[in-house]
């Protein structure tokens, strides 16, 4: 597993603990949130896919969304992940409107907009000005 799996794995812990969500993390979801931290970090023929910490922090949003990753709280996962990324990276939120809940409620909505054109409007929305 991945560190920074493990790390994300506590998150939730941590939101289990204090109720925040409902069920324990198991072990299939400990490898779909592997899964997840191994896309955002992987390269392609030399390349990062996701290659600023920018762009790092908009693939977990999106990606800990869209794939839903554990049976409870993947909103909730995706924006604590994201608040502790961005702190940990120095990264500015320059919008911070829309509030980041309804960010999430409207990614997990989507479905009509390819996964990569939704990141790119995450992007322009939180971190343009």
């Amino acid at each position: 597993m991945h560190p920074i799996s493990e790390l994300l794995c506590d998150a939730y812990s941590e939101l289990y603990k204090q109720n925040q969500v409902k069920f324990p993390l198991y072990e299939e979801q400990k490898v779909a949130i592997d899964s997840v931290v191994k896309t955002v970090h992987a390269t392609y023929f030399g390349f990062e896919r996701y290659p600023t910490p920018i762009d790092k922090a908009v693939a977990y949003l999106c990606l800990i969304i869209k794939d839903h990753v554990v049976t409870d709280g993947n909103k909730r996962l995706a924006i604590l992940w994201f608040r502790i990324y961005c702190v940990v990276n120095k990264l500015e939120v320059i919008n911070p409107d829309p509030k980041l809940d309804v960010l999430a409620v409207a990614i997990e909505k989507e479905k009509e907009l390819s996964l990569d054109k939704i990141m790119e409007l995450v992007r322009k929305i939180i971190f343009s000005k």
